[in-house]
């Protein structure tokens, strides 16, 4: 079940990778890495919570 926490996202979008951190209300943050080819952003999509407020 995912966490209903509202979380920060940030995007860093370069040609070949989407570098990504989350961070929460309680300051931890988690970070990853994706591809930018359909798989990868299908990965960030299911990785991304419905609360979360992204920025690129």
């Amino acid at each position: 079940m995912k966490s209903q926490e509202i979380k920060y996202v940030g995007i860093d979008c370069g040609k070949k990778t989407l570098e990504v951190i989350r961070i929460g209300d309680n300051s931890l943050h988690q970070r990853q890495q994706f591809s930018t080819t359909e798989i990868g952003i299908s990965k960030l999509i299911n990785w991304l919570n419905p609360n979360d407020v992204v920025g690129l």
